[in-house]
């Protein structure tokens, strides 16, 4: 999810913790102010790592960013960090064990899930497992779900007296938004399975500024069929059948090369191009289909590689700029 999610969510783990202090009975005692703040830090502190250093573009997107900072085997680290600033902050004054207590389960509940929720995945089980993993149930950026969030903390801070309850109420509804695209996922993989029994795998992804509308892929041997499917339509709207792979498997020598290999494996429904390159290397473009608009990917891995096998440049692309892909979507 995006920061600000991260953060609200964060606010919310710590307002289930009752208060020393009542609102409008006294000031917050310090324990109860650290636990807040403690929770916000440690909801956002996992995002840190996008900052590592990293060979390049790809590899700092996908190798650096949910890396151990994102693994349930670091979470008791990353919480005790910011259960030490909050606790700093407060000139010491604070309980420890609360605001540890709170901390972690803000780690787990405010960025842990909430990244695994969202189609990007996130590498949990690390450093066990480099796997993936993933729930798809909604987009990285969610306005449905920010916004229950971002409404009950206003409230809550025009109105301190019921401060926890704005914010719990606007966490609840949150969550009950996140629970009906639970349900109405498992109702569409059953439509497009329904209508695609010769597939390999069909999966759905929740589609640019859809709530009931998603987009779905079925795997056949060689190729993707890509389209749409409503909760309230009929039968999915195939738009597209896409190959697997256009130009050839990709040869074993660039395949090895670590940034096509971070991508390679990144790419849950790959679409693999490559080509040789002017300067006798080659360019590789990983493409996932999970990400696509009218069957066409909007996601995409670009890696140059020299004929010594050196990446030159590595980038995402996304399609095009947001004005593009919304002019793409309204046609």
């Amino acid at each position: 999810m995006d920061s600000l999610t991260h953060g609200l969510l964060g606010l919310a783990v710590g307002a289930t913790r009752r208060p020393d202090v009542r609102p409008g009975e006294g000031r917050a005692s310090p324990t109860d102010r650290a636990v807040l703040l403690s929770c916000v830090i440690a909801a956002e502190l996992p995002d840190l790592d996008y900052f590592w250093p990293a060979g390049d573009a790809v590899l700092r997107t996908l190798r650096a960013h949910r890396g151990p900072s994102h693994a349930l085997l670091f979470a008791p680290v990353v919480a005790a960090v910011a259960a030490g600033i909050a606790w700093l902050v407060l000139r010491r004054r604070a309980r420890f064990g609360p605001v540890y207590t709170f901390s972690l389960l803000s780690v787990a509940l405010a960025h842990l899930l909430p990244d695994l929720w969202t189609g990007w995945g996130t590498r949990l089980l690390l450093p066990f497992s480099d796997a993936r993993l993933t729930l798809d149930w909604t987009g990285v950026l969610d306005p449905l779900v920010t916004l229950p969030l971002a409404l009950g903390a206003l409230v809550a801070w025009r109105r301190p007296a019921h401060f926890r309850r704005a914010i719990l109420v606007g966490a609840t509804v949150a969550a009950a938004y996140v629970g009906g695209r639970i349900a109405t996922q498992q109702v569409l993989v059953a439509r497009v399975a329904a209508a695609h029994p010769e597939a390999q795998r069909v999966a759905v992804f929740p589609a640019m500024l859809g709530v009931t509308t998603w987009r779905f892929l079925a795997t056949h041997e060689d190729v993707y069929s890509a389209g749409t499917v409503s909760l309230f339509g009929g039968a999915p709207t195939e738009e597209r059948r896409v190959a697997r792979a256009p130009s050839g498997p990709v040869p074993a020598r660039v395949a090895a090369v670590p940034t096509v290999r971070e991508a390679l494996a990144w790419a849950r429904f790959p679409v693999v191009r490559h080509a040789p390159a002017d300067d006798g290397g080659t360019t590789v473009r990983v493409a996932d289909l999970r990400y696509h608009l009218r069957g066409a990917p909007t996601l995409e891995f670009i890696v140059d590689i020299a004929p010594d096998g050196a990446v030159t440049r590595a980038r995402l692309e996304r399609g095009g700029s947001a004005r593009e892909l919304l002019d793409r979507w309204r046609e």
